[in-house]
């Protein structure tokens, strides 16, 4: 075996113990870039071309990112937003991924060590943080039990989705139950909502038996599940408000909702945005005063929201575009094998759960937005086989 061929392997094996890794440890995650890293030296030892992939969705990135950098140098205080503007510049991890030639079989098995890697975090929670400790909200070896819930809910929508290509694997039976009961425990609502749409829309297209067998387990689960995640589930829909003489929200049952008042007052105030790292500084002149509600908050609890008071309307206008852009690229790639098509429609369903997910979170975090970036760059590695004749 030559050398380029050696290093090939390497970058490859780095990004498969980045993908074990990534749901436990957020320093880990760094592998990434000594995956790419370790990319870039070998096709520029041997000076070969890199196919950059270039599409809607990649050009929608960069706009994307390029807001973050306007919204910062426009905001309310600039020296401070550039001390962390740099955890954006993970959206750049999209291009070499997407350009590494990666095969259908490739891409499943970095799966397949991601689901390990969340399987094993989840029972760690399980075990320890839930039935040790006694946590309320378990957060496994993340950190934050917000964004543990969000990445549980990327890897439970892997599990079904392989798990409809291949009911008879075991290992995936074991990781399914494991991952699914952590995910409760985080109670994580925004996560629960996003995983039952992308199990929906996931089940709905492969397997429809899927679909009204889940439902009927979700809802047992439910009715078998302790008293207070049963009133966590019941509080999604219990919504109270109160109104003041100028028939202006006060006061609210959920907090969110007050947050997401004061942010829509900023929005009014600073069109152009805040920039990176402010809000926190900015919230408490436009705090609803709540009993329950905190004096100030890093982020408002909601992807639009926050990218619009952020970054301003170009901000705004640049998600949406984004992902308009993601959807574009994904339901117009067709390929001849059956298993890439499958692939793309899960990271469809995986973007949307997001999505949902980021109605009530802000899903642009350090360490969640390494583990997105890595899944779209392994969707876009996948649009390159675009037409493909034959298994690769």
């Amino acid at each position: 075996m030559n050398h380029s061929s050696s290093l090939r392997r390497y970058d490859y094996a780095v990004l498969l113990i980045f993908a074990f890794t990534a749901v436990a440890s957020i320093a880990l995650q760094s592998l990434v870039w000594v995956a790419i890293t370790l990319f870039l030296l070998l096709n520029l030892k041997n000076k070969t071309k890199i196919n950059w992939p270039i599409n809607l969705f990649t050009i929608a990135t960069l706009l994307f990112l390029a807001t973050f950098l306007i919204g910062a140098l426009l905001g309310i205080n600039p020296a401070k937003s550039f001390e962390t503007i740099h955890k954006y510049l993970t959206f750049l991890i999209l291009f070499p991924l997407g350009a590494m030639v990666l095969s259908v079989v490739d891409i499943r098995k970095l799966f397949y060590f991601f689901i390990a890697g969340a399987a094993v975090c989840a029972a760690y929670g399980i075990i320890y943080k839930h039935f040790i400790i006694h946590q309320d909200r378990i957060d496994s070896f993340s950190g934050d039990k917000m964004v543990f819930g969000g990445m549980l809910m990327a890897s439970l929508v892997l599990i079904i989705s392989f798990l409809t290509a291949n009911p008879k694997n075991l290992w995936l039976w074991l990781c399914c139950p494991l991952v699914s009961v952590a995910l409760l425990l985080t109670e994580t609502r925004g996560a629960w909502l996003g995983a039952s749409v992308g199990f929906a829309l996931l089940t709905w297209r492969l397997n429809k038996k899927w679909l009204f067998a889940g439902m009927f387990l979700i809802v047992m689960g439910i009715s078998l599940s302790p008293k207070e995640l049963q009133e966590r589930v019941k509080s999604i829909a219990s919504i109270n408000l109160s109104y003041n003489d100028q028939h202006q929200i006060n006061n609210s049952s959920q907090t969110r909702f007050l947050i997401w008042v004061a942010g829509l007052n900023i929005i009014k105030d600073h069109p152009m945005g805040v920039g990176q790292g402010n809000i926190e500084d900015i919230y408490p002149q436009y705090r609803i005063p709540n009993k329950d509600s905190e004096q100030t908050v890093p982020h408002l609890h909601n992807n639009f929201l926050q990218i619009l008071a952020q970054n301003g309307w170009l901000g705004l206008v640049a998600y949406l575009f984004w992902i308009f852009a993601f959807y574009f690229e994904a339901f117009r790639f067709k390929s001849a094998v059956p298993e890439a098509n499958q692939l793309n429609w899960t990271m469809v369903c995986i973007f949307s759960a997001v999505l949902v997910w980021g109605i009530t979170e802000y899903t642009f975090s350090h360490q969640f937005m390494n583990v997105q970036f890595f899944l779209l760059g392994m969707t876009v590695a996948l649009w390159a086989q675009r037409s493909t004749s034959k298994k690769i």
